[in-house]
């Protein structure tokens, strides 16, 4: 078996509700208010929301931003 690798997304580069690298179809470590989820990005109206944690999925946050919680983002690789 293969260890995955985590590959750091550069939070500097979010926008508002938007990250550049953020893609459809791949896997995250997301850490949230101190917090580790992992889970999938789908693209909504608004911008990316992340659906791990909710039923509803939480919309990213630029840090900063409407009080978010987002800490880092890492892409599994396998």
């Amino acid at each position: 078996m293969r260890t995955p690798k985590l590959i750091p997304l550069d939070m500097s580069l979010a926008d508002k509700h938007e990250h550049p690298s953020i893609k459809r179809g791949k896997t995250y470590l997301c850490l949230i208010g101190g917090a580790f989820y992992a889970g999938c990005f789908s693209r909504q109206w608004y911008g990316w929301n992340f659906d791990a944690i909710y039923s509803t999925g939480l919309q990213f946050d630029q840090p900063g931003t409407n009080r978010s919680r987002w800490e880092m983002i890492w892409e599994i690789r396998k």
